[in-house]
């Protein structure tokens, strides 16, 4: 790692939410020019465009256009494909503009695609897991969650899902990488928002492999760390650790946080935990942690904050997600979160925003 010019200089939340707000009344606008079927249509297309997209995700398509273009014999003598259906897909692709066609019949990547490549700012990962045959299949049960307020991953595969990754090892990998893939889109909204330089020692619950507790110490040079999790869950920490050059600061602590939490640190990070567990689930993590907070110790929990209101989010539609996939899992809105954190004898000291979908919850213990 260099120094930190590695962290770009954001847009403010203000710009971002003016942009978002003009974005929506663009669409709403559009939405009343057409005829509604035509509308409805025009979404339900993108049910044959997202396999196009997994499936270009895992060709890694492109990876290999980064440096030159390539014609689709080119691409799929490489892919091993056959040449007229990857045209088709390729062709799909693009007219969405997913790639660029040139007028050479070669394709290159378009500013969309780019986020295929691998390395920071990265989707490739999260767009197999997601589109991948285990969410598809799934979420083919839907209705099942809907009829029984079950997740459908125990109707699907007889499990839940965390038992079923545990089983399936390549699976496993993509949903890890898929899952470092948003951990990376979250790291300099999250740092661009919140002061960590004020704290000695930062503890992250939950905090697998480690990179954002790791990029947080590496823009704190005098901050240490503590990163808790299961043995399962720290099986990459000491690479990307070593990658930061924080492991020499970063105390690794192997653990159940529905059973305890490390003690000594001033602040506890819990990132994209709560949204994955039940409101009493969610209540014993997080008195765990406050049993061994110091009075003057805060807790961060950093997750989508529903808005209660009939404009579009990404948190909304994520919520499905949870709905399938989690046992009684859910993103909240900050009512929820108040009445959760209340429960664990704490309370909301502030809600800051990020220009992500992301915000940062700041607790503290009851007053």
């Amino acid at each position: 790692m260099g120094n930190d010019r590695h962290f770009r200089k954001l847009p403010p939340v203000w710009f971002i939410k003016a942009l978002n707000s003009l974005r929506y009344w663009l669409l709403l606008l559009n939405r009343r020019l057409f005829p509604a079927s035509i509308v409805l249509y025009e979404h339900f297309q993108y049910f044959w465009l997202l396999p196009c997209l997994r499936v270009a995700a895992e060709l890694d398509i492109a990876g290999m256009i980064k440096d030159r273009p390539m014609t689709i014999l080119e691409l799929a003598k490489e892919t091993r494909t056959d040449p007229d259906y990857l045209f088709r897909i390729m062709r799909a692709l693009s007219g969405n503009g997913i790639f660029k066609h040139r007028k050479d019949g070669k394709y290159s990547n378009s500013p969309m695609s780019k986020a295929l490549i691998d390395g920071k700012s990265s989707l490739r990962y999260v767009i197999m897991q997601h589109l991948g045959s285990f969410n598809w299949q799934t979420f083919n049960e839907l209705g099942h969650s809907v009829r029984t307020g079950e997740n459908a991953v125990q109707k699907v595969w007889g499990k839940g899902i965390y038992d079923y990754l545990s089983e399936n090892s390549e699976e496993s990998e993509i949903f890890d990488r898929s899952m470092t893939n948003l951990t990376e889109l979250s790291i300099e909204p999250i740092l661009s928002v919140y002061d960590f330089s004020k704290f000695n020692r930062i503890a992250d619950i939950g905090g697998g492999e480690g990179l954002l507790l790791s990029a947080i110490l590496y823009k704190n040079p005098n901050v240490k760390g503590i990163l808790f999790d299961l043995q399962e869950g720290l099986f990459r920490a000491e690479s990307i650790l070593k990658k930061y050059n924080v492991k020499e600061r970063t105390e690794t602590i192997q653990g159940n946080f529905f059973e305890s939490s490390p003690v000594g640190a001033g602040i506890y990070l819990l990132k994209n935990i709560l949204h994955n567990w039940s409101n009493e689930d969610c209540i014993r993590i997080l008195k765990n942690i406050k049993n061994v907070l110091p009075d003057n110790g805060k807790i961060l929990i950093i997750e989508m904050v529903i808005e209660e209101d009939n404009k579009p989010s990404f948190g909304k539609l994520l919520d499905i997600q949870m709905m399938v996939f989690m046992n009684k899992g859910k993103e909240r809105t900050r009512k929820e979160y108040e009445a959760l954190l209340s429960m664990a004898g704490l309370q909301i000291d502030r809600i800051i925003p990020t220009i992500s979908p992301l915000s940062v919850i700041e607790a503290i213990k009851l007053s």
